[in-house]
């Protein structure tokens, strides 16, 4: 998923870019922009800076598409360009073909928001493609280098023709190291008696697995004619992006037999360790089978574990898995689904990854949680297809995942699922632990396009906790990051569990320190809120808020916000007067415009002086509302409020806003923040802003202050406020101690 992204506005006016980063912003992504009104700007910005998007609003420019595109290659860049324009449709369409991943008109922001992410993320795929091609390439060479240093007569074969045959194979059959291989074809060394029996091992060959291995003992002929009885151990391999066959010699009279070599094909895939999951070529094991052509054939093109059992040999169980905590079994879970993911890639199919778990009427304790994860693992293996891979997550949540899936097939299977899970008693012994009302889960399909099964995972909580959200007995499927803005019924779960917290106080406030640098210790607290459901989980802002703001709920839950975050500051300040709250208006409550009369009249009942609230607007909020938001915060000015603007910094011409405001507050986006320790661009970012906030009679707050290192840097910086995990995380007690603080 893209996180922060740096953007290029080619244009002279920043109101439009300004709102296109507003919208940007709202979709959940932080943006580093910058700014070019004309070709020296241009060429002086992509030659030092590398970007993700550029954005060209060509109203009054000089600069038309094709200077860009001109300019672009110049660079070495290869950026995508999103344009927005008052052209006429069909000059829009030669624009496309002219280059331009998409065309925009100029008022249509919400749509250019949206195509510059997809612009993005295209742009990376790209690269994790070209990256992956390097791999690749790189694990090729290495294995192909091993096979090299083998002393085993070791050769490859694409479509019955040779690709690749070691020093050893040249020499065993008589050929020249300098000879060609494009001639040279698996029959031509088998005897012509043996033809037959080489064709039926490669077509047994075409419907097994790669990492199958098929043996057999051959009579084999040189270049000279002399022949030789050999043992054949023929695997599969990918190697140049070509499926392939690797044959293996050995000799059951005189030379050690050759050495395993499972999967070939993975090794092109491993990441981490460049020569990813195979065997070393130079190990030595027990010689394959010997005998007369063909007697072993049947029983030697089956995987060995299964030609064991066929035997009657037997094996003994697996071992029982040790516990494991929460981490680790993640961990597991991931590494298997990221195998699986990679082997979408030979399917017509994608893999099924589910999350799930148990709902209860009541919270049940950490004890009560594990067993209720065994009971719905041993529920869900006794419900799914055997080829399922099941593993208990945290808590009581179960992770599966199932291959070449079919959604209809995934809908059917829950369908079952869900009609067992009503009512199921759990136990612990003899003792009832728990009454299972239903069970939620969450689905998502995915091919080998994803870019990381963490990231998969993560949408498939998201769409568990939908369903928790939904209340619970039902499954949620989830689909990629951009579609899922458009989930209207998503939005539609989340408005029906907020508007039911919100009448039945099922939200949770928490408060975090908002702390002085320069020694003074007036308390002043940050209000955050979190959603709780009925089955005991906790969503985060970020789950719910943009729900709340599209659904249209985001004004009566600001309220709600702000009526209990007032009645505990009344209460606060009985112990200290100067004790200061921090809360915030969304974009929902800017379109009501009594909200400045509610405020006023809540606080003479609450018999809180207006001066000790502070109400946030965040910089995307203004952008995307600037009238609204202006006559808002003249009113709350006039009344006494105090006015902070947040996620400060990420705009064109973010000091504008602050001006039309008047905001005396001034939080910088968390994004500087997070590099700030290691960047000293983002350093001097942070120096300048504070600089020209000071200058503006403005007060400067940073946030996410993680670590020692960071607030040691602060410190030397015109800041005055900071807030963090590292100062205290968010609390539901308001207990912090402001005059030891740092």
């Amino acid at each position: 998923m893209i996180n922060s992204i740096s953007v290029l506005f080619v244009t002279r006016d920043p109101e439009p870019a300004g709102q296109v980063i507003g919208r940007i912003r709202y979709r959940g992504h932080a943006v580093r922009p910058k700014q070019a009104g004309n070709a020296r700007d241009l060429e002086r910005l992509l030659q030092s800076h590398r970007f993700d998007a550029v954005v060209l609003i060509d109203t009054g420019m000089d600069l038309g598409l094709e200077e860009l595109t001109e300019a672009l290659h110049r660079a070495g860049r290869q950026t995508p360009i999103v344009m927005l324009t008052d052209r006429a449709q069909e000059l829009r369409l030669s624009a496309v073909e002219s280059g331009a991943f998409a065309v925009v008109d100029t008022q249509n922001h919400e749509v250019a928001a949206a195509m510059t992410l997809k612009a993005v993320e295209y742009l990376n795929k790209g690269r994790e493609i070209n990256h992956l091609r390097t791999l690749l390439q790189e694990a090729d060479r290495r294995y192909l280098l091993m096979l090299d240093s083998s002393r085993y007569p070791i050769a490859c074969f694409h479509q019955g023709v040779a690709t690749y045959a070691n020093d050893t194979w040249r020499d065993c059959f008589e050929m020249e190291l300098s000879e060609s291989l494009d001639r040279l074809t698996l029959q031509d060394l088998v005897v012509p008696d043996q033809h037959e029996d080489l064709s039926h091992i490669l077509r047994v060959r075409q419907n097994q697995p790669e990492n199958v291995e098929t043996c057999e003992t051959l009579t084999l002929r040189t270049r000279r004619g002399q022949t030789f009885d050999a043992d054949l151990l023929l695997t599969g391999a990918v190697i140049g992006g070509e499926p392939c066959t690797v044959v293996h010699l050995s000799f059951s009279g005189g030379d050690p037999a050759l050495q395993e070599l499972s999967g070939p094909a993975t090794a092109s895939l491993g990441t981490d360790r460049g020569l990813g999951h195979f065997s070393d070529p130079t190990r030595e094991s027990p010689p394959p089978g010997t005998g007369k052509p063909g007697a072993a054939k049947e029983q030697a093109t089956q995987p060995r574990a299964a030609a064991a059992a066929d035997s009657g040999t037997q094996t003994s169980p697996p071992p029982t898995p040790q516990p494991m905590d929460g981490i680790r079994r993640q961990k597991e879970f991931l590494q298997t689904v990221e195998r699986m993911l990679a082997d979408t890639s030979r399917s017509e199919r994608p893999l099924g990854l589910l999350v799930c778990a148990l709902d209860t009427k009541d919270r049940q304790p950490s004890e009560a949680l594990d067993i209720l994860g065994d009971a719905l693992q041993q529920m869900l293996k006794q419900g799914l297809p055997k080829s399922a891979t099941i593993a208990r997550l945290e808590k009581s949540h179960c992770g599966v995942v199932l291959s070449d899936a079919k959604r209809a097939e995934i809908e059917a299977l829950l369908d079952v699922l869900m009609k067992q899970a009503r009512g199921q008693t759990i136990r612990a012994g003899n003792d009832e632990v728990a009454i299972a009302e239903s069970l939620s889960c969450g689905v998502v399909l995915a091919d080998d396009t994803e870019s990381s099964a963490q990231e998969l995972l993560d949408r498939c909580q998201q769409a568990f906790a939908e369903a928790r959200a939904s209340g619970g007995g039902c499954f949620r499927f989830r689909g990629p990051p951009g579609i899922q803005q458009g989930d209207a019924e998503g939005d539609r779960i989340w408005k029906t569990r907020i508007e039911d917290a919100v009448k039945q106080n099922g939200l949770k406030l928490l408060y975090q320190p908002i702390v002085s640098l320069r020694g003074e210790d007036s308390p002043r607290y940050d209000v955050f809120v979190r959603l709780e459901s009925e089955g005991g989980e906790t969503y985060e802002p970020g789950d719910f808020l943009p729900a709340a703001e599209r659904s249209g709920v985001a004004a009566p839950l600001d309220r709600w916000i702000i009526q209990h975050a007032v009645g505990s500051l009344s209460k606060e300040l009985k112990r200290d007067p100067r004790t200061t709250f921090f809360v915030r208006l969304s974009q929902g409550s800017l379109e009501e415009k009594q909200v400045v009369a509610w405020l006023q009249q809540f606080l003479d009942r609450s018999k809180v002086p207006p001066a000790n609230v502070v109400v946030e607007f965040k910089e995307a909020t203004l952008l995307t509302q600037l009238e609204s938001a202006i006559a808002t915060a003249q009113g709350l000015k006039e009344m006494g409020v105090g006015l902070c603007i947040g996620d400060f910094g990420n705009g064109l011409d973010p000091f504008t806003l602050l001006e039309q405001v008047g905001a005396a507050l001034i939080r910088l986006d968390g994004a500087y923040v997070s590099r700030l320790a290691h960047d000293d661009a983002a350093q001097e970012s942070v120096k300048e802003l504070a600089q020209k906030i000071h200058e503006s009679g403005g007060q400067v707050i940073v946030p996410m202050v993680e670590d020692a290192e960071t607030l040691a840097i602060l410190f030397g910086m015109e800041v005055n406020l900071v807030q963090g995990y590292f100062v205290q995380p968010p609390s539901e007690q308001l207990d912090f101690d402001f005059a030891s603080a740092l």
